[in-house]
This record gives C-alpha cells, structure tokens and sequence, in this order.
C-alpha cells in the first residue's frame, strides 16, 4: 500500500469519526438528520458534513443570521427567564454538546484532533446567545465538550457502527443513520442479554458444585 493511499485511508478514518460522533450525540439528545457525508467539498469549505431532515447544513455553514434572529428573542437584564426563552437555552446546551462531539472523539480515539474551525465559531456564537461573559461562556463550552465526551464512551459501538457505515457508504441518508443506530443497539442488547446468562449459568454452576460438596461432607 502507498503513502499516499494510507494517508487517504487515515483522513477517511478521522473524518468519518468526526461525523459519526456528531451523529451519535446528537442522536443521543434528540436531534434529527436528513443524512451525513465524508466526500469532501472544497467549494462550500468542509471536509465532512452532517445535515438536518430538512436538507439544510446542520453542523456546516454560516449560521450568523440564525444566530442573530435568536439574539433578538433572548431576554436583557431584568427580563424573565420564562417558559418562551427556556426552550432556546436548552437547545443551545444541546447543540453545543453536539458540535463538541466530533473534536472529542478524535482526541479519544486518535489522540489528537485537527482544527474544526466551523464547529467552534458556532460553538462561541451560540454560547454567546446566554453568556455575555467570554470566560462564562469558554467554561460552559468545556462543560458541553466533557458531555459529549461522555456520551460517546456511554455508546462506542454506536460511534463504531456509524463510522464503518460512512467509511463504506461515504453518505448516509436519515432511514441509513437510524438504521445503523438500531442494529447497533440491537446487537449490544443481544450481548448484554447473553452475558447475563453467562452469568446466571454460572451462578447455577457454583450452586450445583456447592450441593454436591455438602451431599459429600454429610
């Protein structure tokens, strides 16, 4: 195998983790997807890209002027924090936590993670939908980032599912996304279901031995 066809392989690799881990998270809190892609596009500026069910760029693209339309919403000083504003803060958390994922899981996985320049200007724009403060709002993406982190050691196989999928399929519609989450999680409650009677067999095991010890002491 070639330098250059092993250096393809290992940029394929990173970035079809980076989407996957989008992916997972996001799936993980909720979020919906019209499909996924690791064919790089040099003219719109992404590597990879994750879209949402309306075939709109969900984790690419500039979202300034979505930003700035939440911005008019979001409440001044002396302003309720009510049930109308609630909703956007916790869509923030979520997509935050869900931008961080992609960098986490190459650091997890590739010790290392490559710039993702898009992914942390939407980070620092969002966070500064409630944070007036820079270091608020830094502390708070670090805290998005470790929950992210956490989902995708809460669901490796699911990140390993989704990766091999784009690594195949290179693009993933929605069905193929949640298809290929739904075997994952299908094949790990196979495997817990298994061990659990492993386990229990093993149980029953120590049980028998233990019986037959006390029928020959008696």
């Amino acid at each position: 195998m070639s330098a250059d066809h092993q250096e393809i392989e290992a940029r394929d690799r990173r970035v079809a983790l980076h989407e996957a881990a989008h992916l997972t998270v996001g799936r993980a809190l909720g979020a919906s997807y019209g499909g996924a892609t690791i064919n790089e596009n040099s003219d719109l500026g992404f590597s990879g890209l994750c879209w949402g069910p309306d075939f709109q760029s969900r984790l690419a693209g500039s979202t300034s002027s979505i930003i700035d339309k939440i911005d008019e919403l979001m409440p001044d000083d002396g302003d309720p924090r009510d049930e109308e504003t609630a909703p956007i803060f916790q869509h923030v958390v979520n997509r935050v936590t869900e931008l961080c994922a992609g960098s986490q899981a190459e650091a997890l996985y590739l010790g290392d993670a490559w710039p993702a320049t898009d992914d942390r200007r939407q980070e620092q724009q969002l966070a500064g939908l409630i944070f007036s403060n820079r270091d608020a709002a830094a502390t708070f993406i670090s805290a998005c980032a470790l929950e992210a982190r956490a989902i995708l050691q809460r669901h490796p196989d699911v990140l390993e599912a989704l990766t091999a999928a784009l690594l195949e399929h290179r693009t993933l519609d929605g069905t193929q996304i949640d298809e290929t989450i739904g075997r994952a999680m299908v094949a790990r409650q196979l495997a817990e279901e298994h061990e659990r009677r492993r386990g229990w067999q093993a149980v029953i095991a120590r049980a028998n031995a233990f019986e037959a010890d006390q029928m020959r002491d008696a």
